[in-house]
């Protein structure tokens, strides 16, 4: 008997039978501000879906988060994590022209980067982010909507500014919901030269875009404000509503005075507003969903699996709102673009639904839905 190729059998038996040895993932994660609502939603769509692949594989993803409103800040956490070694990066620039030589860097090295919300433009990366351009659009047809519903449309023929509160205007995600929200509104400056759009960059602050508004107002008076195109929710709440408040000009929804305020994101501020009726439309950014995404697609690149192709993104039984995930390849990026859905409040869902990202998280960290404030 060959005692040498039993030995070797058993062995190699043995081995197959037995499980592969859990990996443990170290993950710069790279995003805006801590006390941003936004993104601490696509952090916690990160860990949910990290927490996921460990149930499933028995693999660790160990997160090293750095969050700032500065692209300086970003570069050198970044550097100095990936000195430190990291197996992956989740990366939501700042400003991303300035962050392509370090993720092309990156890329050469072998270390996987995903980026969400906004790309670095000309770098080699796999992108997580919702439709921004249809956002936008949505939120342009709901303002029209109102105007069309409180005053009927004789109002396309008098005059009248519209007021666009962008955020950084080099961003892609501004540019493209910039982009949605002019081919409403657009056309209908273009057939009357009486409406002005008057557009102005505010960094997503809402002191800033409360300044610009409180000017505009100044400028044009109160009768001439048509309505608001916020490019996110915190200059929308916290800068045209305020500035309606102080001068009186918060009417009731029924009312043709009312002026129409559309925003972008879906946090809670955004659908206590929405529920007082100080704004009209909410198209939601599902960040959770962000979030889950963009993890699966980094634990994807980390672990040697290729990436899921179109109607394979979701899991079995995943039915969210954000659905379906596309994939389209954008010719400002070396990668493909993982896009998922934005949809509207009112509309596709209530600001009370409990899969809305912002009330997935208040149910999670208070057990319980927020008071709306109606």
């Amino acid at each position: 008997m060959d005692t040498t190729w039993t030995a070797a059998a058993v062995a190699l038996t043995t081995a197959l039978c037995q499980p592969a040895m859990a990996e443990t993932y170290e993950v710069a994660v790279i995003r805006w501000a801590p006390n941003d609502i936004y993104f601490n939603g696509v952090e916690m769509g990160q860990r949910q879906e990290a927490a996921r692949i460990e149930a499933e594989t028995g693999d660790v993803i160990s997160f090293r988060v750095f969050g700032a409103n500065d692209v300086s800040e970003q570069m050198n956490a970044l550097q100095a994590q990936v000195a430190r070694g990291v197996d992956g990066v989740m990366l939501v620039p700042w400003r991303g022209e300035a962050m392509r030589g370090m993720v092309g860097q990156l890329a050469e090295a072998g270390t996987p980067v995903v980026t969400s919300n906004a790309w670095v433009p000309g770098a080699p990366q796999t992108f997580v982010a919702f439709d921004n351009e249809v956002a936008g659009r949505l939120g342009g047809e709901a303002l029209v909507a109102r105007l069309d519903e409180l005053r009927g449309e004789g109002w396309r023929q008098e005059p009248g500014v519209f007021i666009e509160l962008r955020c950084i205007i080099t961003a892609s995600f501004d540019i493209a919901r910039h982009t949605g929200y002019r081919s409403v509104l657009d056309p209908i400056a273009a057939a009357n030269p009486d409406i002005v759009i008057e557009e102005h960059e505010a960094s997503c602050d809402g002191g800033q875009a409360r300044k610009i508004v409180d000017d505009l107002i100044s400028r044009y008076g109160n009768e001439a404000i048509l309505g608001v195109a916020s490019i996110d929710g915190t200059m929308g709440i916290g800068g045209a509503v305020p500035a309606f408040r102080a001068q009186g000009m918060l009417s009731p929804l029924d009312d043709p005075a009312h002026i129409p305020v559309a925003t972008i994101d879906g946090t809670i501020p955004e659908f206590q507003a929405l529920a007082r009726g100080e704004i009209d439309h909410v198209s939601v950014q599902p960040a959770t969903g962000e979030g889950q995404i963009s993890m699966r697609l980094l634990y994807d690149l980390m672990s040697g699996t290729e990436l899921p192709g179109e109607g394979k993104v979701l899991l079995e039984g995943e039915d969210p709102l954000w659905g379906p995930v596309r994939i389209v390849k954008p010719e400002q990026i070396d990668g493909p673009w993982y896009q998922i859905q934005a949809y509207s409040v009112p509309g596709d869902s209530a600001y009370d639904d409990e899969r809305n990202w912002a009330n997935q998280m208040a149910l999670e960290t208070d057990g319980a839905l927020p008071d709306y404030g109606q």
